[in-house]
């Protein structure tokens, strides 16, 4: 068995393997400190809030009192005692409640952060993908040329051509190569953005599939549960503070226990008492409850006005897209007719000696220009994608 799996291990570093969309993701997920961070933060505040809302300590007392009657021999006389607050059971079911429900909605907002995290994973996966595709259509032009510039060369040699033309071809050639450099570099940084951010170690060896790409359409449709996380630390927030109203509505939230032992010259004494804090005879309660109404309105026109901007941030990314993805179509369109109808006629054209060699760069580098323009638009077609599903907080 051992030397299956070191086999399985040779095979893996010598051949390389491919990631997909999903393993960048799955490893981001596992290896985010983010993630476990707001799960130990949901139990440490839980701790508190039961530790807010435990008993007071029980208060315990005790004197000693040197007696010098006048009239019976002296002596010692002992008291001990102790003194215990007992909030109402309702009422600390109420406090915990307020303060679990403001910390989930705090940790959902965290949660929030997070899943926006992972759309920029997403975005940052298809950008090195439409890198990948630049890089390798540069590549397939520029051997393209080069292929040409060593029959130009011969022909250079038969003179067929001028020396002139030769240097022309010479500097595209140079150009073209600084340009492929540029976009090989460009692919490997955004490669190691990539690993970076999904916490995968850096190998050559590693590639990613691009197949599980999201497809370009005008029309992204949204999920039926978009902005279910904002709508929910809204509810929670409200329901929080009406907790909190009915808390405060109270006429009696706790009660003092109170045992006394007295051990006197000639006695002993044993009292036991109660003492009971009436709210109606001070405005705190009152004054709690006014906190909490003004609380609730705030959240209320906090939480509208959020979810109208976010609304309008929606409208206006779903508008972008669809321009984006028309002008893709267009862009697209365009380099097919270049290259399998324009583009011939010129090579044909410049091999019979019909045009010039500028023509014929000119033509060429317009066509470099277009897939260009169709890669840069094709990455702010994706930024804008994973923005708006950042926006919504979907899962998509």
């Amino acid at each position: 068995m051992k030397y299956i799996m070191l086999l399985l291990l040779l095979t893996h570093y010598a051949f390389g393997y491919t990631l997909t969309l999903n393993d960048v993701l799955q490893s981001s997920k596992k290896h985010n400190k983010l993630s476990k961070s707001i799960a130990q933060k949901s139990l440490a505040l839980e701790a508190k809030n039961r530790a807010d809302t435990a008993l007071d300590p029980l208060e315990v007392f005790a004197t000693k009192i040197k007696a010098n009657p006048l009239d019976a021999p002296s002596g010692n006389e002992y008291s001990l005692g102790f003194s215990q607050k007992i909030v109402l059971g309702h009422i600390r079911k109420k406090e915990q409640k307020m303060t679990r429900l403001n910390n989930e909605a705090n940790l959902l907002e965290e949660g929030v952060e997070i899943a926006s995290f992972h759309q920029a994973i997403k975005n940052l996966y298809h950008q090195h993908c439409i890198d990948s595709d630049n890089y390798r259509g540069f590549l397939t032009n520029y051997n393209d040329f080069s292929k040409l510039y060593s029959k130009k060369a011969k022909a250079y040699e038969y003179q067929e051509i001028s020396k002139a033309q030769l240097l022309q071809l010479s500097i595209e050639k140079r150009r073209l190569y600084a340009k492929l450099q540029e976009s090989k570099m460009k692919q490997e940084r955004s490669k190691r953005y990539l690993l970076d951010a999904s916490h995968i170690t850096h190998s050559p060896k590693i590639s990613f599939s691009c197949r599980d790409r999201y497809p370009i359409k005008a029309h992204v449709a949204l999920p039926k549960d978009a902005l279910k996380t904002t709508k929910e630390v809204y509810r929670k927030r409200v329901e929080s503070t009406k907790t909190a109203l009915k808390r405060h509505s109270s006429g009696i939230d706790s009660i003092n226990l109170i045992g006394q032992y007295d051990k006197e010259l000639d006695s002993n004494r044993y009292s036991i008492g109660v003492s009971i804090p009436l709210n109606f005879t001070t405005s705190k309660s009152h004054e709690e409850r006014v906190a909490a109404m003004y609380e609730e309105s705030a959240t209320t026109l906090k939480y509208e006005e959020t979810l109208h901007q976010k609304k309008a941030q929606v409208v206006e990314l779903q508008e972008t897209l669809k321009s984006i993805a028309i002008v893709i179509d267009t862009l697209k369109h365009s380099i097919q007719s270049y290259r399998n109808e324009l583009l011939p006629l010129i090579q044909k054209s410049y091999d019979l000696g019909e045009s010039s060699v500028i023509e014929y760069l000119l033509n060429r580098q317009k066509y470099y220009e277009l897939n260009s323009e169709l890669y840069d638009t094709q990455r702010a077609y994706y930024q804008a994608l994973f923005t708006l599903y950042s926006i919504i907080e979907t899962k998509e």
